[in-house]
């Protein structure tokens, strides 16, 4: 398959809304609670809402979403200016930061990640970039490996409905 890369627009966001919680249920079962993974589903429209009124306002972070020979939205990306937290500053200036990356389930393997991260890291480019990305999610920190990105050390908890799921964040210097 080719695959096809361009800036979402909005109405991909019912796709996009779809991807990120069909995503979320693959990659974070069993490092998530499962009420809160099943719980998701409800929030479809929802997120999908929230998605087109940020396309509308264009307040929404920069981003891509990569299509088949079809046109169909395989998966999708934000990245944009790295967000310091009170415990946890930036790791320098000028860092950008992957906010996020998801591709269909059935979908992983086929390329569409691996063309989702090349645009991005050339959009970013030649800016450093971090990301941060489930302690317990190998296949992802695998697939940030393959592109050069390092874990640095600093860790969080991400609040997963009450129940806090460690974070680690990988660097890309350059």
């Amino acid at each position: 398959m080719t695959w096809q890369l361009r800036r979402p627009r909005a109405d991909d966001a019912d796709r996009i809304a779809d991807i990120n919680i069909r995503g979320w249920q693959h990659a974070y079962a069993g490092l998530m609670p499962a009420d809160l993974l099943d719980g998701l589903d409800g929030q479809r429209r929802q997120r999908a809402e929230r998605l087109r009124e940020r396309f509308r306002t264009s307040a929404s972070a920069a981003g891509y979403v990569v299509t088949g020979d079809d046109d169909v939205v395989a998966g999708f990306c934000w990245f944009g200016d790295y967000r310091p937290d009170d415990d946890l500053p930036a790791p320098g200036p000028g860092w950008a930061e992957i906010y996020a990356v998801y591709v269909e389930p059935d979908l992983i393997g086929t390329g569409a990640g691996g063309a989702l991260m090349l645009a991005t890291l050339a959009d970013l480019a030649p800016r450093p970039v971090a990301l941060w990305v489930l302690e317990g999610n190998a296949h992802a920190r695998g697939f940030y490996e393959r592109f050069g990105f390092a874990v640095d050390g600093a860790r969080a908890d991400f609040d997963a409905g009450g129940t806090p799921v460690p974070e680690i964040r990988y660097l890309l210097r350059r």
